[in-house]
């Protein structure tokens, strides 16, 4: 059987109740999510961990981006419009993105936290079967990309947590040394004129990290406040944080529009300031406020 009989064969089990919810939860694996994730962990609970999740998430990200480039595969639907259910994804298959992040973040998680809270490990469990398996229903990619992205993640989450352990008390400059050449790197990559969907991921995902590295280390040298909130303080400390982030997420989004649509420069320095919110404003803003 080759692989587009296997997505086939799971989209035998296509209903419009299953159509939405495997829209739903692919989302898991979306980078939304891990923002989410890395931002919830910075803001209550280890700025180090967050660290080591984004640096392992955006390792993986440019990972999978010069794969794709390589590799050239097209998707399912592709090859067969019928299979794509929902909304389409622009890029190549291999490997799989999705479950590639999925990877990322679960593998991250079970080292730092998984061991000791029995159900988030049969949630990790859950994630990294579950959004693989909504990438071939949603006709997005094949089994092959699916299962090489998440080794991929895997691979990948525990080679760079072991790099950044090594940092020691120093992933702070570590940090900041690595993202002068992936910046100078990327922007090199945009002269060689490839189009916006080929290189929009990784532009994101440099920009957010230099966000969150120069916002890490002034947060580190010069705000340090590590007080872990309770109550309705963590209530507040997570309104004004959200509320930090989507001023430059949703604000930048539509000043940016206005000059330019779809322009990998203004995606690079959006996410650069949606970084350095959630790290150095927000945490400057908690600490002025007391929450």
């Amino acid at each position: 059987m080759n692989e587009i009989e296997i997505v086939r064969l799971i989209q035998n089990l296509r209903s419009p109740f299953l159509d939405t919810l495997m829209q739903l939860l692919t989302e898991l694996g979306d980078q939304l999510v891990f923002i989410g994730v890395a931002l919830i962990i910075y803001w209550f609970f280890n700025k180090r961990i967050a660290f080591k999740l984004v640096f392992v998430f955006i390792s993986s990200a440019i990972a999978n981006e010069l794969l794709k480039g390589i590799f050239a595969r097209p998707r399912p639907y592709v090859e067969d419009p019928s299979l794509n259910v929902g909304t389409s994804t622009h890029g190549y298959a291999f490997p799989s993105g999705h479950a590639q992040n999925i990877g990322v973040i679960s593998t991250v998680l079970y080292q730092n936290y998984g061991k000791s809270n029995k159900w988030l490990k049969w949630v990790l469990l859950a994630a990294i079967i579950v959004v693989p398996f909504t990438r071939m229903y949603l006709g997005q990619h094949y089994l092959t990309d699916v299962l090489v992205g998440l080794a991929l993640g895997i691979a990948i989450a525990y080679g760079v947590s072991i790099l950044v352990d090594m940092m020691g008390d120093k992933e702070h400059v570590f940090g900041l040394l690595i993202t002068i050449p992936l910046v100078a790197i990327v922007f090199i990559i945009s002269l060689f004129g490839q189009d916006y969907e080929a290189l929009k991921n990784l532009f994101v995902a440099v920009g957010g990290l230099t966000g969150f590295f120069i916002g890490y280390a002034i947060d580190k040298l010069y705000i340090g406040y590590n007080d872990i909130p309770k109550g309705v303080k963590a209530l507040y400390r997570g309104l004004i944080g959200a509320t930090v982030v989507a001023i430059f997420y949703v604000g930048l989004s539509l000043v940016f529009d206005m000059i330019a649509v779809d322009n990998l420069y203004l995606d690079f320095v959006r996410y650069m300031f949606v970084g350095f919110g959630g790290s150095a404003i927000s945490m400057y803003l908690f600490k002025l406020l007391k929450v």
